[in-house]
């Protein structure tokens, strides 16, 4: 009889993994053809969001980490080209249209990808629930003259996850841990390396 009126219960408890979350997203190229060949790319450090110290290290590594799907694509590896950085005396976050076709040429690369970001941080919301905030503002460079061919817009907002269920006895919550922002950073990055292999009209691995 005690197993029956817990099969029931289990039946009657209803879970709903309840979660708050909002995303925009826009991503334009002047001219594709030129992406789909083997080209030569690097992400440079972004701007950091105010009060969020090396946030713009954190998403242009992240970016990068994704760019490797891209098989067409060589990348370039972010120690080598802050090395060369370094030593031109070039700032890596205020850069000209001649500074960037000067470092193209330094390093061989066809294309920067570059930006700022918005916001880059972990707050509450009105009720108290920590929530976490990303918005990513990018420019691709082509380093034939140094001026933008492309640019993105990545805005995303979540708030903690948490299981709602409905017993017998009413309804009760179960928070989920919490995502850091680093992992919703690694989602971000890659929706947006696939957006751009959709945009440029790039295959898949193996493709």
């Amino acid at each position: 009889m005690k197993r029956i009126f817990l099969s029931t219960l289990f039946l009657l408890t209803l879970l709903i993994t309840t979660s708050c979350k909002s995303f925009d997203k826009d991503i334009y190229f002047k001219d594709t053809v030129k992406f789909n060949k083997n080209v030569r790319i690097a992400v440079l450090p972004f701007e950091d969001a105010v009060n969020a110290h090396k946030s713009g290290i954190n998403v242009s590594d992240a970016i990068t980490n994704e760019l490797i799907r891209i098989t067409n694509w060589d990348i370039v590896e972010r120690t080598q080209l802050m090395k060369i950085i370094k030593e031109q005396s070039i700032e890596a976050t205020g850069m000209t249209e001649d500074d960037y076709s000067k470092l193209g040429k330094l390093t061989n690369v066809d294309y920067f990808i570059t930006g700022s970001l918005g916001q880059y941080q972990q707050i509450p919301d009105r009720d108290g629930n920590p929530g976490i905030r990303i918005t990513i503002n990018l420019r691709f460079i082509d380093t034939t003259h140094g001026k933008i061919v492309g640019t993105g817009r990545y805005s995303y907002n979540t708030n903690k996850n948490y299981l709602r269920g409905c017993c017998l006895t009413g309804w009760f919550f179960v928070f989920l841990p919490e995502d850091t922002i680093d992992r919703e950073l690694t989602k971000i990055s890659k929706i947006l390396i696939q957006d751009m292999k959709e945009q440029l009209k790039i295959g898949h691995p193996g493709k």
